[in-house]
């Protein structure tokens, strides 16, 4: 049973860290100085299922506990994001035999990614804090960018990429919205994210869907990623009334992975 349970909570993890993506920044922390321009089956109908008897509600002191620890290999997170390249042509990697995410510190740095955002090409390289929010939840607090970003070639024009400057000054609105551009990238980086979680449950022949697993929402005014995972979907796994609940507690870096933390309420 525990091989099932890792194996389950694993899934989970995978997408909850391959979004790794986490301090607030402000604009001056944005370096924008290289930045250029079959059939329909019959349908069968079968005698509704008898209802399972509840089980009666077991004293906490006589529930078991468990306490996992999973480790989460930043190569896993680069084969996520594979798929994700895979559903979403506006995302690939630069150099498929390169990393796309490295320890810095106590932070995380996302990079070898190429976005392509309406148009215009983006090669970001975003530092970001992961924490651990609260129970079952986890945050990302994008620290700094940087990136280089040019204009894609047009079949009726041929020219060099335009220089798009930074503002002469500080009151100086940029020529675009940072905090609209790092909400698109955001955007694609979950979106893919959730797309290829749903195509692993679907091959796995799981009947949950990514969003019963893990919610994203991004604070556009923060730079903040914020991550709900749940943790409900693993009672089809446990033994009813044998087992507590099971929550995400904690959240570690090692030079190569992440260690996300599981366990039940003492």
């Amino acid at each position: 049973m525990k091989k099932l349970i890792k194996k389950t909570i694993a899934i989970n993890i995978l997408i909850a860290a391959a979004l790794s993506l986490a301090r607030p920044a402000s604009a001056s922390d944005f370096d924008l100085s290289s930045l250029s321009a079959g059939g329909l089956r019959g349908t069968e109908f079968k005698a509704a299922p008898v209802p399972r008897p509840r089980a009666p509600k077991a004293d906490p002191d006589e529930l078991v506990g468990i306490d996992l620890s999973i480790r989460v290999p930043f190569k896993a997170i680069k084969k996520a994001v594979v798929m994700m390249a895979a559903s979403d042509k506006r995302l690939s990697i630069i150099d498929p035999a390169a990393p796309v995410l490295e320890r810095s510190g106590e932070s995380l740095k996302v990079v070898n990614i190429r976005l392509d955002l309406n148009g215009i090409i983006i090669e970001p390289v975003v530092t970001l804090k992961p924490y651990f929010e609260g129970k079952d939840k986890l945050a990302m607090l994008i620290q700094r960018v940087q990136m280089h970003a040019s204009m894609s070639p047009s079949a009726s024009r041929k020219s060099k990429s335009a220089a798009v400057s930074a503002p002469a000054a500080a009151n100086t609105e940029p020529e675009f919205n940072k905090e609209d551009m790092m909400a698109d990238i955001m955007g694609v980086l979950t979106g893919g994210i959730m797309d290829a979680f749903n195509a692993s449950l679907i091959e796995n022949h799981s009947p949950l869907k990514a969003s019963d697993i893990v919610v994203f929402k991004y604070d556009k005014a923060a730079w903040t990623l914020h991550a709900v995972v749940s943790t409900a979907a693993l009672k089809r796994y446990l033994p009813e009334g044998v087992v507590g609940d099971v929550h995400l507690t904690g959240l570690s870096l090692s030079d190569n992975a992440i260690g996300i933390k599981f366990g039940t309420e003492e």
